[in-house]
């Protein structure tokens, strides 16, 4: 805890002391010892977002002890511990293999290299289309976003195809070929119920609940591995290179109806910030992930995919989910990153909300 402190301390160096930070007027002005959310990103999250957001959540300094105080609803939640949440065991363990050898500027995928893909269709004006994804977390529950959900009429869910154009799927320069998938209907859908739409996205996190169980005997159809330990929740991710699967807009800006794969660099906390909040006095980063470069990203279409990256869960090597694809630039693969919702942040209500 005490290197905390010395984090805490640095962060406001460059502000002042004493009453050289007493500007900022808030209502809830308390110690960041007493501030949840605060007092965990400094512990366990010492990196340049979290000295960021200390410093624009300094409201005073204590006159006793000369602890900092901050705006305390400035600062995200701190993460509920869940490793004994009653509902983990709904999440297989047997999740997120990885096939074989280990989208806008992206590259085809292998025929099951991704088998918890799902592709999520809907009743239009012209019939039932695909026009979101999603990822198999459990037999019976698929993880989206929100706004895939929100005021759409959802048709179901097909788990398994490859090319959705073609009745039998084939990879490219092999002999694999596949015609079996999965369509199945949905009876519950549940966006998060803090979610907020544009002009500011917020909670973009939604599950689908399965009419009947997916068979995940086969081998076009698994789940995906989610964040459960507090090792995983805490993993830094802008150091790492991320996986990001979908059926959307390529750079020819037409669907691909081949699941695609693209590999993006994490931003950090600051660079996502500097992108998407500079325009409020509120960190509308504090949940998300922000991820691409230029001619690399997600797209319409791959909104409610899978952000992945392969890690260690349960001494195995496995596919491990830490993000939704959430948001962007009206232009893809430009300079500015896509948004992905942090999986890692919304494990506990994953977890208050699925059941058997």
């Amino acid at each position: 805890m005490f290197k905390s402190f010395q984090f805490i301390y640095l962060a406001i160096t460059c502000i002042g002391s004493g009453n050289a930070i007493l500007a900022k007027n808030c209502d809830d002005c308390v110690l960041i010892t007493s501030c949840p959310g605060a007092l965990h990103l400094a512990v366990h999250e010492k990196n340049a977002k979290t000295e960021g957001l200390i410093k624009q959540g300094l409201c005073s300094l204590d006159q006793e002890n000369g602890l900092p105080k901050v705006c305390c609803s400035e600062f995200p939640p701190a993460p509920e511990e869940i490793d004994n949440h009653p509902n983990l065991d709904l999440l297989p363990k047997d999740c997120g293999e990885i096939e074989g050898s280990r989208i806008v500027g992206g590259e085809v995928a292998k025929l099951y290299e991704f088998p918890w893909m799902v592709l999520i269709s809907y009743k239009t004006r012209i019939g039932h289309e695909f026009l979101c994804a999603g990822s198999l977390i459990s037999p019976l529950y698929v993880l989206t976003a929100a706004h895939c959900i929100n005021g759409r009429r959802i048709a179901g869910v097909r788990i398994g195809d490859y090319d959705w154009k073609s009745k039998v799927d084939c990879e490219k320069g092999t002999e694999l070929c596949e015609s079996y998938y999965q369509d199945i209907g949905v009876s519950e859908t549940l966006a998060h119920p803090a979610y907020q739409g544009p002009p500011i996205v917020r909670n973009d996190i939604g599950l689908l609940r399965l009419k009947k169980p997916v068979n995940v005997t086969v081998k076009n159809a698994g789940v995906i591995c989610l964040p459960v330990t507090k090792q995983l929740r805490e993993r830094r991710l802008d150091t790492e290179q991320v996986t990001v699967a979908g059926w959307g807009i390529t750079e020819n800006n037409t669907a691909s109806s081949v699941l695609l794969k693209v590999n993006l660099p994490v931003l950090s906390g600051e660079m996502c910030k500097a992108y998407y909040s500079r325009k409020t006095k509120e960190d509308t980063t504090k949940n998300i992930l922000c991820a691409g470069m230029l001619g690399k990203d997600s797209c319409k279409g791959d909104s409610g995919g899978p952000l992945m990256l392969e890690g260690n869960y349960n001494d195995e090597f496995k596919f491990i989910q830490y993000g939704i694809v959430s948001y962007g630039p009206s232009q893809c693969g430009s300079n500015f990153p896509g948004v992905y919702t942090d999986v890692s942040w919304f494990m506990k209500w994953i977890l208050d909300t699925i059941k058997p």
